[in-house]
């Protein structure tokens, strides 16, 4: 899409013009190819089942959260509290963030490898917006809210089987050869 006000070329859906930071919102509405899309772009995370949160203190040693996040079978944690969510860690953090150096990091507070001020959705957004929440921004939970207030977390794994259960025929008919 074209920006209006300069002329700059911008992926579409994109919020804001690249170049000139004008405000793109308003010019530029999806449209459903699908009958699929058009039910992602109406079904809300609400039709989700949200897993609870597990919320640590920024002060938390690294080895502790570990283990919580092993003994709950958890992807990830959520730092903070319940009113002011600052960061999140998550098994990928784990793998990226520690991978070489976990032993050495084991007693090191959690706010040292956390994620800064987690993107958050409200439970009335349509999946289509959050599934392109979670591609753009190359994460794999969201935590979700009801009226402002923490409600639970999505994970991308509980979205994909989400689609797959309510489009079955969806799935199987790009499984099948042609």
């Amino acid at each position: 899409m074209n920006c209006p006000y300069c002329n700059h070329w911008n992926i579409p859906g994109a919020d804001t013009c690249e170049n000139c930071r004008q405000d793109l919102a308003e010019l530029d509405h999806p449209q459903a190819s699908s009958k699929v899309e058009a039910s992602m772009m109406e079904s809300t995370l609400a039709k989700l089942n949200l897993k609870p949160t597990c919320i640590v203190t920024p002060d938390t040693k690294v080895g502790e959260v570990v283990a919580i996040l092993q003994e709950r079978k958890f992807g990830c944690a959520l730092v903070g509290d319940v009113s002011n969510i600052v960061g999140i860690f998550s098994e990928r953090d784990v793998l990226i963030r520690l991978a070489d150096r976990y032993e050495e990091s084991i007693n090191l507070p959690i706010s040292e490898f956390m994620t800064l001020n987690p993107e958050m959705l409200d439970i009335n957004t349509p999946i289509a917006y959050a599934l392109n929440r979670m591609s753009i921004g190359d994460f794999r939970h969201l935590p979700i809210t009801k009226n402002g207030q923490l409600e639970g977390i999505i994970s991308l794994r509980a979205m994909l089987s989400f689609l797959s259960e309510w489009y079955p025929d969806l799935i199987k008919s790009k499984m099948e050869p042609a």
